[in-house]
């Protein structure tokens, strides 16, 4: 499609501005089962989404096809900004004065043989099934590709461009011992193939399943708990929603209004972050074209910021953060890289005075025990039982209830063991002073 031609069109048919946003993908999905190959899919993708504001509507289009006749997108726009009744002013964003720097790296996917990537997953399955007998099958064994392109053109002269590609291996295990059953699995997202070590993932979640083996249920009652990171990271990205211009805006958060208060442990800073090392999620822009940043949404316990896309921004009067992106057509609030900032302390550290407690590594049912407005949550969980400072024995069928503001003000200590998931939030391992874990 020829963008620009696109937009000296909707100019000369009474548009006052238009937004082109672009998405090019190549997705490699690849799986085996059984020393067998279960699927083996490259596939390209288009996803553009036309913003177009005609009498002081703004009208949303979405396809996938880039060849589409240029007459018939902006009949299609005008006919979508007539049938609104809403009397909202909208923006089309001219511009930051200044981006973050944002390399493109050559991660050397193309240049590894898609033979070579599928006997990556045989050699990842057959590592797991020779770790330990009691490891009785791999049902999921994969690796995701993508390559991807984004553009965003506009009628204010706005030409952004970023590429980056990145991939996933993934794992599941499950053990079996004495008539019970558990499941690990385990997740590497890299931006180098070099990078990716399908042995090293292998024995991740081989040892993962093993430990897990003959877990049993606690007794009821308050225990001090540590979060391991991945079971953190779940629980900061079931309530990223708290630091949201949008929730904000529909008073759906209990942070409205309360910036500058001192609302968290002093050990708290929550971080959202244009560019982390090595991370697949930066982004120099977001899909309004605004310049993504580093931002400290909590400091030292302190709010300081909610994140805002345009819309949200000048709903409260203030600028955005560079936070809008795309869900489906319209533009959302989230974060890049999101994450509780880490500490000083290994996990062996955060247990070590801990006479009696629960580290938590896994919790399940999270969104739908979790209420995104009140902060509070009950999950089913699973970890191992800390006595005397060490690891004693794993739990399972337990539930661990608490609130976020109050998991966020009763921190101890934060580890230094930060991992990101899919979604680009993270969090390290944290010490709490204690939460109510219903058992037997």
């Amino acid at each position: 499609m020829n963008y620009n031609k696109l937009i000296e069109k909707a100019l000369e048919k009474g548009f006052s501005d238009i937004e082109v946003a672009v998405n090019f993908s190549t997705v490699t999905s690849i799986s085996v089962f059984s020393g067998e190959i279960d699927k083996n899919h490259t596939h390209d993708e288009v996803a553009m989404t036309i913003r177009a504001i005609y009498n002081g509507k703004m009208a949303y289009l979405s396809t996938s096809k880039a060849d589409e006749d240029l007459d018939l997108i902006l009949e299609k726009l005008k006919e979508n900004a007539q049938s609104l009744t809403t009397n909202e002013e909208f923006e089309i964003f001219a511009g930051s004065e200044k981006y973050p720097d944002f390399e493109t790296r050559d991660g050397g996917f193309s240049k590894i043989s898609l033979a070579d990537k599928v006997n990556a997953l045989f050699d990842l399955e057959k590592e797991v099934k020779a770790y330990d007998e009691r490891i009785i099958l791999v049902p999921h064994c994969g690796y995701e590709e993508v390559i991807q392109t984004k553009k965003l053109i506009n009628s204010k002269g706005l030409n952004l461009e970023r590429k980056k590609e990145f991939a996933y291996i993934y794992v599941q295990a499950v053990g079996k011992e004495n008539e019970q059953t558990q499941a690990a699995f385990e997740i590497e997202i890299k931006n180098n193939y070099a990078d990716i070590d399908p042995i090293i993932v292998a024995q991740k979640v081989a040892k993962k399943v093993i430990k897990k083996l003959n877990a049993d249920a606690l007794p009821s009652k308050v225990y001090p708990v540590v979060f391991d990171k991945e079971a953190m990271t779940n629980l900061l990205e079931v309530f990223s929603t708290f630091f949201s211009g949008e929730a904000a805006v529909k008073k759906l958060t209990p942070l409205l209004g309360k910036e500058g208060e001192k609302l968290f442990s002093e050990l708290v800073t929550i971080v959202d972050e244009a560019i982390y090392p090595d991370s697949v999620h930066n982004e120099p822009f977001d899909d309004e074209g605004v310049a993504c940043y580093q931002k400290n949404v909590v400091e030292n316990g302190v709010f300081k910021t909610l994140l805002h896309n345009l819309k949200t921004a000048k709903y409260f009067k203030t600028t955005s953060t560079g936070n809008g992106f795309r869900a489906g057509g319209a533009v959302s609030v989230r974060g890049v890289n999101f994450y509780i900032q880490p500490g000083e302390f290994t996990q062996e550290e955060l247990i070590k005075d801990i006479e009696e407690g629960v580290l938590i590594t896994d919790v399940s049912g999270l969104h739908a025990g979790a209420n995104p407005i009140t902060g509070d949550f009950s999950a089913q969980s699973s970890g191992f039982l800390i006595k005397n400072g060490k690891i004693d024995r794993p739990v399972t069928l337990i539930v661990v209830s608490g609130n976020f503001m109050e998991v966020l003000n009763q921190i101890e200590a934060i580890g230094n063991d930060i991992k990101f998931n899919t979604s680009g939030v993270g969090a390290p391992s944290i010490k709490l002073k204690g939460l109510p874990i219903s058992g037997k």
